[in-house]
């Protein structure tokens, strides 16, 4: 029912456009286009190295230049849940994850199952939020597992964050924005080559959302979906539907937030075969303000300061049959938590809380040209590691929640793009074998665990093949196994949480192993941008062997701490036997403007992602099988929209998403019982248009309908609001 109503909504938005357009269409003569679509579209992800998308037998999706201009956005992850059907877990103040083919989303540490990269190397940091938008270029999305290129993390997939390059005539922009809630955007980039052989990129922003925002109240659709009812589901009692509209237009306390970003890039062609690029990346942010769960109004907020550096070297060339490249990088990023009030009463500001990371690595690739083949080979060295600290009211260090330790990794790939049959059939086989150390180290005050390291080794294989069966249709499908190792605080992290003599206890597992994947997919493409339509439909199958799960035991016998406190529960990490994902991705889009040949472009477009089994399995030690969802995993996400761009310069675009149930553990209920979230979903628009080619003025409004609405329960996200956008281009 409610998928049905979202494409009847869709088909309603698709005739009111058509009929407000209609007669500017009619008025369009230029036979040529900016806007008809490239059929030589290149990406790198998928292989590392830059080869034609449509040759690949990969699924991944491209967040381009366009789409990034004609989205509202706080940041990077806005840009990527508005434009590709991936789950994810988003709270207001810059924090968030994303996930792919339903791997549960994460936002911190460093063993993640979406692997988050820039330009190819680790992005330096686990939170997408902090990515510096000024400099992207575009995102690629590749979905499936990537541990054969990329080693631990890419189980689901990966998401690369391109960078901007440019190495023709210097072209620069300014722009500025100013919204609802006093936000205020200032940004500006300039790049292209100063001599013949030097040319650079810099780009900077600034944001600032200086009114706490309101949720929304109108709720159009999500009464229309029936969206204002959760369920709780216990152990031992019946399930229990609960009205789930709280907080309508209310003003969500300490939402404001401010941050800086900035990036400069310098490249410089040594010969004709080799270049040095040279490029540095800061990210600063001061006060984020993080509201409460929405059921304790203001009794726990707190602020937090982000700092982020990362710096690169690459060097490039050519020799023969060879493209050599050498890259080193390094990074470090800091995170301060402050608490603000203590059960409600407002208290002095202090640091609660410190993480240090830094990663540092290098890699060496040599992309071998065998006539039409291609054969990639590389070394990947990376070393993470984070230390955290926290602290009492008064200064004094306290005991951490989780030990600090590090990561090293040592790996070798080859990865094959082979064409046969007169290039119909693409094969593209991988392999890589990572050596990974994990290094658990002794921490102050944390005396719960033994230090200690562990060596293991890992071999990821893939295999993907894609055979055109005629000029536009194709076949596809691809195998690989992917791993990620268990964090530090699954390991040997310790917190005990509660009060009143009565706790709950969640301790670490130093016998976790590597959790581990073997997927599978299978579909069916159409392309054709001379005719103006693409289409995909995939299907994918993921077993996951020692999958990485909580276990909570509660005692109906009473059990106590050394300090005579009562254990209510105790919780530790174990390797389930297995998980079982299963789903289907489509996604589909029509361009009215083939009709003309690209005069204009008016384009309807959806991608979806069903999951309809996202499980994991443990075995008992009685033998009793227990299957368990996997947490904050939609069973339907949906984008989907329309847009016109003519060559006059006025565009529009107007874009949905749609997000189905998804279940979480209720930790504000006592019985901990699982919850199954509504649906929702949230309308945007963006209206824009250039005069004299330099000059652009635009309108975003996000969230047209005025939906109260999260993506985290308890963390409601803002109501309807509105960006008025200039930009400045020479």
């Amino acid at each position: 029912m409610n998928l049905r109503l979202s494409i009847i909504l869709f088909i309603f938005a698709v005739i009111l456009f058509l009929v407000t357009v209609q007669s500017g269409i009619a008025q369009q003569q230029v036979a040529d286009s900016i806007w008809s679509y490239q059929l030589k579209e290149t990406v790198v992800t998928a292989t590392r190295s830059s080869i034609e998308k449509e040759r690949i037998p990969q699924q991944i999706d491209i967040i381009s230049q366009r789409d990034i201009k004609q989205t509202s956005f706080i940041d990077a992850i806005d840009l990527v849940k508005k434009n590709s059907s991936v789950s994810v877990l988003q709270y207001p103040g810059l924090l968030g994850g994303v996930s792919i083919r339903g791997f549960r989303p994460q936002f911190s540490g460093i063993n993640q199952r979406t692997l988050l990269l820039v330009d190819g190397r680790p992005a330096g940091t686990v939170n997408l939020a902090t990515i510096d938008p000024g400099s992207i270029e575009r995102i690629e999305i590749l979905k499936g597992p990537a541990s054969a290129l990329y080693g631990a993390q890419a189980m689901g997939g990966v998401v690369n964050v391109i960078t901007r390059k440019s190495t023709d005539k210097i072209h620069s922009s300014l722009l500025a924005e100013y919204g609802s809630y006093s936000s205020l955007r200032i940004g500006g980039q300039t790049g292209g080559n100063l001599t013949e052989k030097l040319d650079f990129d810099l780009s900077f922003q600034s944001f600032s959302r200086n009114d706490d925002y309101k949720t929304g109240k109108d709720n159009w659709l999500r009464n229309a979906l029936h969206g204002g009812t959760a369920i709780k589901y216990y152990i031992k009692q019946p399930a229990t539907e609960i009205n789930d509209s709280r907080g309508d237009g209310i003003r969500r306390d300490y939402t404001q937030l401010s941050y800086y970003s900035g990036s400069l890039r310098a490249g410089y062609q040594l010969t004709s075969n080799w270049r040095l690029d040279v490029r540095g990346e800061r990210f600063l942010a001061h006060s984020i303000e993080s509201p409460s769960d929405i059921e304790y109004g203001n009794t726990q907020p707190s602020t937090k300061d982000i700092g982020r550096a990362n710096g690169e070297v690459s060097l490039a060339g050519t020799m023969g049959i060879h493209q050599l490249s050498l890259k080193g990088y390094t990074a470090q990023e800091t995170s301060d938590n402050y608490t603000l009030e203590n059960n409600g009463v407002k208290i002095p500001p202090y640091r609660s809380y410190q993480s240090q990371s830094s990663w540092k690595g290098i890699q060496v690739k040599d992309v071998l040209k065998l006539g039409i083949h291609q054969l990639t080979l590389g070394i990947d060295y990376t070393s993470v590691s984070i230390q955290t600290h926290s602290y009492s009211n008064d200064t004094t260090e306290t005991r951490p929640y989780s030990p600090n330790y590090a990561l090293h990794s040592t790996a070798i790939y080859a990865q094959g793009q082979f064409f046969f049959l007169n290039n119909r059939l693409t094969v593209t086989p991988g392999l890589r074998f990572d050596r990974i150390t994990f290094d658990v180290k002794a921490t102050p005050l944390l005396t719960t665990y033994t230090p200690g390291n562990e060596t293991n080794p890992f071999l990821s294989p893939s295999l993907g093949a894609q055979y055109q069966i005629i000029e536009p249709l194709k076949v596809h499908a691809t195998i690989g196994r992917a791993f990620v190792t268990p964090d530090a605080y699954q390991v040997a992290g310790f917190s005990q949480l509660g009060s009143n003599k009565s706790v709950a206890i969640t301790q670490g597992n130093p016998e976790l192993t590597n959790e581990n994947s073997i997927t599978w997919d299978a579909g069916i493409r159409f392309i054709k941008p001379a005719i103006g339509f693409t289409a995909d439909i995939t299907y994918f199958s993921t077993v996951v062997q020692d999958r990485i799960t909580s276990r909570t035991t509660r005692y109906t016998t009473p059990e106590f701490t050394v300090n005579g406190d009562t254990i209510k529960s105790r919780t530790t990490y174990i390797n389930a036997n297995k998980g079982e994902i299963r789903g289907l991705e489509a996604e589909v889009a029509y361009d009215f403007g083939a009709l003309k040949e690209y005069a204009y472009s008016f384009r309807v477009f959806a991608n979806a992602t069903s999951i309809s089994h996202a499980k994991e399995v443990t075995i008992g030690t009685d033998g009793s099988t227990t299957r368990k969802d996997i947490y904050n995993i939609a069973s339907l996400t949906m984008n989907y929209g329309i847009e016109y761009n003519n060559m006059k310069g006025a565009s529009l675009r107007i874009n949905g998403r749609y997000v189905g149930h998804r279940k979480d553990t209720d930790y504000n209920d006592l019985l901990y019982p699982e919850i199954q979230y509504p649906v929702f979903m949230v309308i945007d628009m963006a209206a824009s248009y250039i005069y004299a080619h330099q000059h652009t003025v635009s309108l975003l409004v996000n969230n047209i309908t005025d939906e109260n609405y999260y993506e985290k329960r308890g963390y409601n996200m803002p109501g309807r609001n509105f960006t008025l956008r200039y930009s400045f281009t020479f």
